[in-house]
């Protein structure tokens, strides 16, 4: 039996902030009632994120901080130029595999556009099919129906930072 998942990524939090964003950002779920305590299970305004009022089989949500690497097996398209919007084409595989295992490691690394040229952090990068987001927070929610594309627009909102929604099966 599968899990579906739909995360909703901070794309600018820092390592060293990624803590006290997922914690206000929590802390705002449970007082709109979308999510409740102990475990952030969907709350009494659960349909505020999804539409649905059941919570159909959701878990609810997890605050994932810390340094990620958010993908979907089913959903990774090719690296795209932040910048030039060129879409990195043979070879991406093999120089992405070594940068993505450098910024794993370290935090930091980067790629060169091929097309602009333009020297380009990782986790700046776009995939085609938001199958990857390289990054220190993601407000996962497990085993419900799709969220709200206004409730995934408001969370970025409520960050102040770019998000991306990175959903899949597994």
């Amino acid at each position: 039996m599968s899990s579906s998942f739909q995360t909703v990524v901070d794309l600018d939090a820092t390592a060293e902030d990624a803590v006290a964003h997922g914690a206000r950002v929590a802390a705002w779920l449970v007082g709109e009632a979308i999510v409740e305590l102990p475990q952030y299970g969907p709350g009494p305004r659960w349909e505020r994120a999804t539409g649905f009022r059941e919570a159909r089989g959701s878990e609810g949500l997890s605050v994932v901080t810390g340094r990620t690497v958010f993908f979907s097996p089913q959903h990774v398209g090719p690296p795209v130029c932040p910048h030039c919007a060129a879409v990195y084409g043979e070879g991406h595989r093999e120089v992405f595999s070594a940068v993505m295992d450098a910024w794993w490691e370290t935090g930091r690394a980067d790629v060169s556009c091929p097309a602009c040229e333009r020297v380009v952090p990782l986790a700046a990068w776009e995939w085609a099919g938001d199958g990857f987001a390289f990054a220190y927070l993601g407000f996962e929610f497990r085993d419900g129906p799709a969220l709200l594309p206004e409730f995934v627009t408001e969370l970025g909102r409520l960050l102040g930072h770019r998000t991306r929604l990175v959903r899949g099966r597994i």
